[in-house]
Formats: C-alpha cells, sequence, structure tokens
C-alpha cells in the first residue's frame, strides 16, 4: 500500500524541476595554474571577493591565473587584477561556458550554470566548482557513464539512480569546499551532455529519488554487467541492505562485458594461493589449481583455506570476482563472467531490459528489493510522517 502510494506521488511531481543546486568539482586534481574562460551561451556576471567585477557575454573570452596566492584575470585587452576568489554567475536562461586549461595543457570542456573559481588552501593551484542545478548535473553524468547509445527509457532509470547517489553522497568532499568531484568514486562526469534525449530524461524525472522502507536515501549502486547473477552487498561491503539481494539475470548473459579471460602463469598462481595458506603440495597435480564456481560465490574454498574472490579480483585487477579456474600446460586461464562489483543495477542487463519493453520503474524494482521512488519535493513531509 505504501509502496503504490509512493509511486502515485511520485508521479504526480514527476514533471516538477528540481530546484536542487550541486557543487561538483571539476577537472579535480588537476593542479589548474592557468585556465581560459568563455562563455558559450546566455551572459555571465564576474563577482570577485571585492563586488562585482564586470559582465561578459560569447564574444569575450577571460584568462585566470594563479600567482603569489592570489588569482589574476585579465582579457584580450584589459587586465582586471588580483583577487582571491572569482564567481561566474548566469545572468540568462540556459547558460552554458567553456574553459581550457593553459597550465597542464587541456581540451576545452563545455559545462552548465555557474563557476566558482578558488585557490586550494595546501597545494596552492585554481580550483574550480561548476555551481549547478542538479538536473544539468544528473544529464551529464548520465553520459558521462553510459554514453549516448542506451533507450530513452534506461535514461530515465539512470537518470534517478544517479540523482539519488548524488544527493546520498552529498558531503563526500565537503571538506574540500564543494559536494562531489568529477571523478568515478563519486560519479563520472564531463560536463555538458551531447545528447537532448539524455538531457529530456534528466528533465521528465526531476526531482525523482529512490528511497528505502524508512524513507532514506537508498545506496544506488550500479556497474556494468553481473555475468548472469547480482550480488548481496554483504559479499562485497560486508554491509548487508535488504534492497541489495542477489538476483538471477539473464538479460546481461550476451551483453558486452558478459565475459572475460585473464591467462596467468601456473607457477605465480601457485605462489599466489600458498602464501595465503594452501598447502604446496596440493597444487602440483594438473587438478590441484583447477576451481569453478557453480553461482557467484564469496570465497575460493580449498584445503580449508578460504580467500574472498573480491581480494583475488582486486589482488589481480580482475573485470569481476565470478571466474572459473582452468589449468592450461604451464598457465591456469581465469574465464570470468561479468564487469564490476556485481551489487545493485546491473547496467548492461538493464538496457537489454529496455530495448525489449520494459519500463524503467520495472527495472528499477527488478534490481532493487522493496524500494520506493518519491520526489524530492514530498521527501521532507514524508520523513516527518514516519
Amino acid at each position: 500500500m505504501v509502496r503504490n502510494f509512493l509511486i502515485l506521488l511520485c508521479v504526480c511531481f514527476i514533471n516538477t524541476i528540481s530546484a536542487e543546486i550541486v557543487n561538483i568539482g571539476v577537472l579535480h586534481k588537476k593542479k589548474i595554474t592557468s585556465f581560459i574562460f568563455s562563455p558559450q551561451a546566455g551572459n555571465y556576471t564576474v563577482y570577485t571577493n571585492k563586488g562585482k567585477l564586470t559582465e561578459i557575454d560569447n564574444t569575450e573570452i577571460l584568462e585566470l591565473s594563479y600567482r603569489n596566492n592570489l588569482i589574476y584575470i585579465k582579457s584580450l585587452d584589459k587586465d582586471y587584477g588580483a583577487f582571491k576568489k572569482v564567481h561566474f554567475i548566469g545572468s540568462s536562461v540556459g547558460n552554458t561556458f567553456k574553459i581550457k586549461t593553459n597550465h597542464p595543457a587541456g581540451s576545452i570542456k563545455n559545462y552548465e550554470d555557474n563557476l566558482i573559481v578558488t585557490i586550494h588552501t595546501y597545494y596552492r593551484y585554481l580550483q574550480l566548482v561548476n555551481n549547478i542545478d542538479i538536473d544539468n548535473y544528473v544529464a551529464g553524468v548520465v553520459e558521462s557513464e553510459v554514453g549516448r547509445r542506451p533507450p530513452v527509457e534506461y535514461f530515465k532509470l539512470q537518470a534517478i539512480i544517479c540523482r539519488t547517489y548524488a544527493l546520498k553522497n552529498i558531503d563526500k568532499h565537503k571538506d574540500d569546499g564543494f559536494s562531489l568531484c568529477d571523478k568515478v568514486h563519486c560519479q563520472a562526469y564531463h560536463g555538458k551532455p551531447k545528447s537532448d534525449l539524455i538531457k529530456e530524461a534528466a528533465i521528465a524525472t526531476s526531482g525523482v529519488v529512490i528511497v528505502d522502507s524508512d524513507i532514506n536515501l537508498i545506496t544506488a549502486t550500479f556497474y556494468s554487467n553481473c555475468g548472469g547473477q547480482t550480488a548481496n552487498s554483504e559479499e562485497v561491503w560486508k554491509r548487508p541492505l535488504y534492497y541489495l539481494k542477489a538476483v538471477k539475470d539473464t538479460f546481461c548473459l550476451n551483453e558486452n562485458n558478459a565475459v572475460w579471460t585473464k591467462k596467468i602463469s601456473k607457477e605465480e598462481w601457485s605462489e599466489y594461493l600458498i602464501d595465503y595458506g594452501l598447502p604446496k603440495g596440493s597444487l602440483e597435480a594438473e587438478c590441484g589449481t583447477e576451481y569453478f564456481q557453480n553461482c557467484r560465490e564469496q570465497y575460493y574454498e580449498n584445503q580449508n583455506v578460504q580467500i574472498p574472490f573480491v581480494t583475488i579480483r582486486k589482488d589481480w585487477n580482475l573485470k569481476s570476482a565470478v571466474f572459473d579456474v582452468i589449468p592450461d600446460g604451464n598457465y591456469v586461464v581465469l574465464k570470468g563472467r561479468g564487469f564490476g562489483h556485481g551489487v545493485g543495477l546491473c547496467q548492461e542487463g538493464a538496457m537489454k531490459m529496455a530495448r525489449t519493453g520494459y519500463s524503467y520503474i520495472d527495472i528499477l524494482h527488478f534490481y532493487y528489493e522493496d524500494v520506493h521512488m518519491i520526489n524530492l519535493e514530498s521527501l521532507a513531509f514524508f520523513k516527518a510522517d514516519f
């Protein structure tokens, strides 16, 4: 009953534009000491710690550089001086800008909304923060994470997941002076998306997030391919979450990242297992190194020795923790399935579901058990009520 009511509320609010603004550290850790800023669409007002500096449009270019613990600004024909902080605030509808780093040299990057430039307090370089409407950010993340080829229904699902993940982790870089960075460990973000379909999907699901039975934002994890079965959260991160339970997934089995192989010398593999306590003699026979996972298993078990498969994956930089070990002369071949940690949404499986006609709501509930979609504007009401 609660789930149906929450879904109904989601539909009622689905076209409401979210007022959430997030601060994203862009070109994070590039140690930028000089870059070019230019409006691409709309007009920008430039503010500094000393107040309003100037107004610029897409005919103008500003160079910002770091020297002597200050930010120097100049145009082609004017030196504006030195400041401690610089804010580029869009004063039109649909403001976009482009930047190009000079030191270190970089390519042109396009972003939406606003830009905040400060000095990194420890490393002494320019810190760039994209102050952006969350729907614009989500659209950029979706394109960066999955590209422009998946169907529209999948874009809607990924937008909701990315929005939920962002808000769940909104303080991840609080100590750095922004919310999230543009790297994969937050969410990959390469700036303004090129796809209109992705932008439309983000707007169509504006404000919608995923919550658990206690009306808390879920841990909305995703990865490329589960290899036929997702993992329980406790098998990977030792924290059980009721909505992140293993499910059989046949949709991803014939997709790009469904299978992989890695060849390792038998000597290296045996030494690795011996280091974990396996008796040397047990590995000398041809079948001593052979191992088959009947389904997704948590431990490599041999001679009363247990090694977590997630540990083996990390140690050998494998695509997944689901693999068989097959002797092949002086080598062993790891024949694996899937790509990623396996907890939550299997992206290639979800894309296949979308292509075969499943709605984003159906796909969501296939991978996340007993969760609800709710609009941000309703979240405070429900949190107070439960």
